[in-house]
């Protein structure tokens, strides 16, 4: 479904979308692109969301759009979108209520599994876009959005940026093995201090440091050194394990936090990875 989206910039077009996709829950997003765009011209970046339950971001969609990419937002949940702020908090309350650990005994039930499942749908939608340039596509998001960027980067092979911040959904079997895990400390540990053994393998599952491992994109990621969400030790375990060109963005003063400067780092990266893709022939 492609419902359009009015917004004040009249040289692009901007849609409600939803995508059929396995996993209990559609891709939903807001998708915006430069109008009368040629086909085969545009890059693609696709923004994904922290921890939390909200609409997608009509101006992530617009912003990218209007540095002359195919630019989509997608809320983590794939739930409608541009309703009043009491839908939202009634889902959180309700349905949606410690989402993050629901299902973690099993990696066929682990709600990260929909989740991750949904960023290949939302690439597949955008990739089927005839303004695509065949090549480029980048993932940005913070803390569980982080996480989702590294995910992207390792479960599907298109994708050939990503920018992580502060990435949660890292480490999960950290305390098997004396670390901190990140959030959502989707492992157990029991009384004697060992990890539950049927969460710790659904876990590793869903692990984005294995992601990260199978992660050939170049990246950009920040870590804050007193972040007590997601600690340094989680977001460096995927870090060193990513295969393409990539730098850290080292803030020892950040807890967790995504300010304007990591943002504007960020997509300033993104837009000179499409410069340099642009240059490959």
């Amino acid at each position: 479904m492609l419902e359009p989206v009015e917004q004040p910039n009249q040289k692009i077009a901007c849609y409600d979308v939803q995508v059929d996709c396995l996993g209990g829950a559609p891709v939903s997003g807001y998708f915006g692109k430069p109008k009368n765009a040629k086909p085969k011209s545009l890059p693609i970046v696709l923004w994904v969301h922290g921890a939390g339950v909200r609409s997608s971001s009509l101006g992530n969609a617009v912003k990218g759009a209007e540095n002359g990419m195919l630019s989509m937002d997608i809320n983590a949940h794939g739930i409608p979108n541009g309703k009043p702020a009491q839908f939202y908090k009634d889902l959180s309350q309700g349905r949606l209520k410690g989402y993050s650990h629901a299902g973690r005994e099993s990696r066929e039930t682990t709600y990260f599994r929909g989740m991750f499942l949904r960023l290949v749908r939302a690439i597949d939608f955008l990739t089927a876009q005839p303004e695509w340039d065949g090549k480029t596509i980048a993932v940005i998001g913070h803390s569980q959005g982080g996480g989702q960027a590294l995910v992207a980067g390792g479960i599907d092979d298109r994708v050939t940026f990503i920018a992580t911040g502060v990435p949660a959904i890292c480490d999960h079997s950290g305390r098997a093995a004396g670390r901190i895990n990140g959030w959502p400390k989707l492992v157990h540990t029991s009384k004697n201090g060992k990890p539950d053994p049927k969460m710790l393998e659904a876990g590793r599952y869903v692990d984005a440091v294995n992601f990260a491992s199978r992660c050939k994109a170049d990246a950009i990621m920040s870590v804050g050194f007193i972040d007590g969400t997601c600690p340094p030790s989680s977001c460096y375990a995927a870090y060193n394990l990513l295969q393409g060109k990539k730098r850290v963005i080292n803030k020892p003063l950040m807890a967790h936090a995504a300010p304007r400067d990591v943002q504007d780092a960020f997509f300033a990266a993104i837009l000179e990875h499409v410069k340099q893709q642009a240059a490959v022939k």
